[in-house]
């Protein structure tokens, strides 16, 4: 009778959502728990560091590490885990593309910790004076999780949602798995699920989804609201969208868009001016435009680290 595969889930700097995503694939998950072997899940079982390092190298049929790298002893369990995994996965939008806790990265560790503690703060000294008992130092910047080792497959989302959670288990248990690289969702955009009707039209303004109460049936974008739906990857069944609340890119952007950023912004510009050419169409669009609140907070929501390398200027 063949072994079960052996399963790890390790959680780094994030919310914990991707943990608890697992309980959204409903009774399916105890078809999925029933078929592997928990050999290190901190949120779930009592498993500690030292049992990993027990185990041999690669022993480990596949690791789902979600969250960002934030600190030092992230980056320890990782590469640990690399070591002993045969296949690691990015599993969720942190520890695919950084996540919203990247976003921390507009500002220096410093400041960090000066906002959050205050000026006066000092770290205490561990006790006795033994550096094992230190907190983790927090690394200059977050970084996603490829970034620092090697990712064989990513399911994405914030969290992960069973449509996209279900196929890559499937994947696995069948031992049906796509090449290396492979992202479990879509790569057409999420306009193609999406079922709200798209006109095109010009834009003559940007607003906030609390700012207006959107028509049922009609694309958000016509409406003014910046969805990223035609540059963010499908595979979630437009959820947002269909809940009256644009895409704001969890689970990446499409192969084709690259940058979501500069996709975006490249693809609002077109429908501001929608043809329209010369000082007044440039104005309008400054205008229009300038109405768009917390630029990189709404293009780099779930992607700042591993877009925007460089850190704020001071």
């Amino acid at each position: 009778m063949r072994a079960k595969p052996k399963l790890a889930v390790y959680w780094t700097g994030g919310c914990g959502g991707c943990d608890v995503s697992f309980l959204e694939l409903g009774p399916s998950l105890l078809d999925v728990l029933s078929r592997v072997e928990i050999v290190f899940w901190p949120a779930l079982v009592d498993t500690k560091r030292a049992d990993l390092e027990s185990l041999p190298p690669r022993s480990i049929a596949v690791t789902l590490v979600n969250g960002t790298l934030r600190t030092e002893e992230n980056v320890e369990m990782v590469h640990l885990l690399r070591e002993k995994s045969e296949l690691l996965v990015a599993f969720g939008a942190c520890a695919h593309l950084g996540g919203v806790p990247g976003l921390a990265n507009l500002a220096s560790r410093e400041e960090i910790l000066r906002q959050v503690t205050g000026d006066g703060f000092q770290p205490a000294p561990p006790p006795g004076g033994d550096a094992a008992d230190a907190p983790p130092e927090l690394l200059p910047q977050a970084r996603p999780l490829s970034a620092e080792v090697a990712v064989d497959y990513v399911v994405p989302g914030c969290p992960p949602m069973p449509s996209l959670i279900g196929p890559f288990f499937d994947a696995l248990l069948s031992g049906d798995l796509p090449a290396p690289g492979h992202v479990f969702a879509q790569d057409q955009a999420l306009c193609k699920e999406c079922p709200r009707t798209r006109e095109d039209r010009k834009l003559t303004r940007v607003v906030r989804p609390h700012e207006i109460v959107p028509e049922p049936t009609q694309c958000l974008l016509d409406q003014g609201m910046v969805c990223l739906g035609p540059v963010t990857r499908g595979g979630c069944g437009a959820a947002c969208p269909k809940a009256a609340m644009p895409c704001t890119g969890c689970v990446g952007p499409t192969p084709e868009a690259g940058d979501p950023a500069l996709a975006m912004i490249a693809a609002l510009g077109s429908l501001v001016r929608a043809g329209d050419e010369g000082p007044a169409a440039f104005e309008a669009e400054d205008k229009i435009l300038n109405a768009l609140v917390d630029p990189l907070g709404t293009f780099y929501k779930y992607s700042l680290p591993a877009y925007v390398r460089a850190r704020r200027a001071r």
